[in-house]
């Protein structure tokens, strides 16, 4: 199975989207199957100037209005087959008159209009037991269900788990299989550091993911203890929340998130964090010179956090980084304008030590 980085399973989305051909995607919980999708469809909807909408999370006064003119939106409707059964895909059975007809669900009745525009994702699919696979057939293959037509500017989608995930999944049968363009998304930590630095994930997790990428994706053989993914250590950095690495809480917390194991040497990196001086730092800019690596990476998340915090800081930092090692002048900078290109842009003209060291120096590295 072709293996996609974050970037090409986004080039084969959008591709998907414009031919209509459906699109499987295997590959391990929580590396972001589902989160790069939403992305994505966003960009398309707003190049369509149409307002994006994920269904679940509409009311129903909100998916009423759509009804009335679905050309002004673009849905995105997750559905999870392995919460289904049959009735929930084809809908009720009830009489009509001396014939047999369905009422099907609301999401149906919405995808049915030929003016709707969207995708249909069903996620975990083999996750789902055979018969409800089995009736999922007809919609992705003949793209109607209950005896309704799909619109023509629907794509439909799905995403599994792998077996070796441990994720109790039913083999999915090699005509479903063949309805899809088919890939698997591989983990990949840079895309993952730029995409959390973009969401203004707490800059410490990205650091310590630059310093041991290994600890992005870490499953516990045993099931002992959690297992880390990448959206383990978002919920992580989501429980710290604004206070600091170094709370006395702040291992329970991480702990619960993303595992021990991850929060153990989590706790190493925010050592190496609380030996550092800020006030010196920022007054003696030339003290972070010849500083062991492992303190070099807490300096960089420290300086993107300081960023983060007060944009005002930013000739300060920049003072700093004319000292570090390059590579971690170029990460600290990618960091700080990641999370605000606004912000980094209209600063940085206004920075001599920008101007004059940085920009000549390592402006190639964080062009984006």
């Amino acid at each position: 199975m072709l293996k996609l980085n974050p970037e090409g399973y986004a080039h084969a989305l959008r591709r998907c989207y414009t031919t209509k051909d459906g699109l499987l995607i295997m590959g391990a919980p929580g590396i972001g199957k589902s989160e790069i999708p939403r992305e994505v469809f966003q960009q398309i909807a707003k190049s369509k100037s149409k307002e994006f909408v994920l269904w679940d999370k509409a009311s129903r006064k909100e998916k009423l209005l759509m009804f009335e003119k679905p050309e002004l939106y673009f849905v995105f409707c997750d559905q999870r087959l392995s919460q289904m059964d049959t009735t929930d895909l084809r809908g009720i059975p009830k009489m009509a008159g001396d014939s047999m007809d369905t009422m099907p669900p609301m999401w149906v009745t919405y995808f049915t209009q030929s003016d709707a525009d969207g995708v249909i994702f069903f996620d975990e699919i083999n996750l789902a037991p055979p018969i409800v696979m089995g009736s999922a057939y007809q919609i992705i293959h003949d793209r109607s269900i209950a005896d309704r037509k799909i619109s023509d500017s629907v794509m439909m989608m799905a995403a599994g788990n792998r077996s070796e995930d441990k994720a109790f999944t039913f083999e999915m049968p090699l005509p479903l299989r063949d309805r899809f363009c088919e890939g698997e998304l591989k983990l990949d930590a840079e895309s993952w550091i730029t995409w959390a630095a973009k969401n203004k994930i707490n800059p410490h997790f990205i650091a310590f993911v630059k310093w041991k990428e290994s600890y992005l994706y870490n499953i516990s053989k045993d099931g002992a203890d959690k297992s880390t993914t990448p959206r383990g250590i978002v919920r992580a950095a989501r429980m710290l929340g604004s206070l600091p690495i170094t709370h006395k809480d702040a291992y329970t917390y991480i702990s619960l998130s993303a595992g021990e194991a991850f929060a153990t040497e989590f706790q190493a990196y925010a050592k190496y964090y609380s030996q550092l001086d800020w006030g010196t730092i920022f007054s003696d800019p030339e003290s972070v010179k010849g500083m062991d690596v492992s303190k070099n990476f807490a300096v960089a998340g420290g300086l993107a956090e300081h960023f983060q915090k007060d944009l005002n800081k930013f000739n300060d930092i920049c003072n700093v980084i004319q000292f570090m090692p390059e590579e971690f002048g170029v990460m600290t900078l990618r960091f700080m304008l990641e999370g605000n290109k606004t912000s980094f842009k209209r600063r940085a003209p206004g920075s001599k030590v920008f101007q004059n060291v940085l920009g000549p120096k390592l402006g190639k590295f964080i062009v984006d």
